[in-house]
């Protein structure tokens, strides 16, 4: 990388006559300051006013950058392996209804296979995207789901992640019961499902 150099040279009269000249050379770096003094001899005519000549030499250069990386990288877990567009295909192992008959909701547990290529710790989600189109003949846009399992899967074998969905199922203010795109689809007997975890 190139360097940026500034130089300056700036010269008045001193106090007293001297048979000597100064001269101080000075330079500037992002990381630190050095001062360095040269002194020459030279005939000052008695009576006449001696010169002090300092010269500032200025030399700036940009720090080169620095990559940053995510905690998650730093703690060795791989990120961003797999993407919306290029999502992992996992098998549904279990997928079980755990509330009651006469509960007002429905919420089931599912684990689905990872087989070691996607990688999580606490707390992460991951992104499924449903099967189907919407009414517009798109595809369905990806819901995030916080992840059940700890990191080592229900099986801890490190080869499987865990959800727990509840069905959304409402009445609009038309009268109209409404489905939940994703909860539903993931909350009846499915063999695969598409998903990704993100950062």
């Amino acid at each position: 990388m190139a360097a940026a150099v500034t130089s300056a040279a700036v010269s008045f009269p001193s106090s007293k006559s001297s048979p000597f000249s100064s001269r101080t050379s000075i330079v500037f770096t992002h990381e630190r300051i050095t001062f360095k003094k040269v002194r020459q001899a030279s005939y000052v005519p008695t009576g006449s006013r001696g010169l002090v000549s300092v010269r500032a030499q200025v030399t700036t250069e940009a720090p080169a950058k620095v990559k940053k990386e995510s905690k998650k990288q730093e703690e060795g877990v791989t990120v961003n392996k797999f993407k919306p567009k290029e999502p992992y295909i996992g098998r549904c192992l279990l997928n079980t209804k755990i509330t009651g008959d006469d509960a007002p909701g429905e919420t089931w547990h599912m684990v689905f296979s990872t087989e070691g290529e996607v990688p999580y710790r606490e707390g992460q989600s991951i992104g499924v995207i449903p099967e189907g189109i919407d009414k517009n003949g798109k595809p369905h846009k990806l819901r995030l789901y916080s992840i059940a399992s700890s990191a080592i899967g229900d099986f801890g074998d490190s080869k499987t992640v865990s959800l727990c969905v509840k069905r959304l199922v409402y009445v609009n203010d038309q009268g109209e019961t409404v489905k939940g795109v994703c909860s539903n689809f993931l909350c009846k007997p499915v063999s695969r499902i598409k998903y990704f975890v993100p950062n």
